[in-house]
């Protein structure tokens, strides 16, 4: 059943954190697989793109619900500038994971009415 509705998960939680950005992740991938609202876009921030850092040894938790994202069409992205901070330009998978201004994926989703939910 579709539903009409646009929802962009923002995960700003981090390791320290896990659990309530694993929830945004779920919350996401089961929206998308359950065809419940229009559209789904992921975008990570802060502490949360440490998630993306695929030398840390649970990355393989985070890994599978991105490939399962990307098997439903969505590419989530991630803050380029944060990136940088945390130091991890050459450490994310940029096959699952664009990397992007944070402030213009924001305000691209706000323009097409999509509902922001933090986790």
């Amino acid at each position: 059943m579709l539903m009409a509705g646009k929802l962009l998960v923002v995960i700003t939680s981090g390791w320290d954190s896990f659990e309530r950005a694993r929830q945004g992740l779920r919350i996401a991938r089961n929206l998308v697989k359950g065809r419940m609202v229009d559209e789904v876009g992921i975008l990570f921030v802060g502490p949360g793109v440490t998630l993306l850092d695929t030398s840390v040894e649970n990355y393989g938790v985070v890994e599978r619900f991105l490939k399962e994202l990307k098997e439903y069409g969505v590419l989530p992205r991630v803050c380029h500038g944060n990136l940088k901070v945390y130091g991890l330009e050459n450490r994310f998978d940029k096959q699952l994971v664009v990397a992007d201004d944070a402030a213009t994926v924001v305000a691209e989703h706000i323009s097409r009415g999509f509902t922001i939910a933090t986790f």
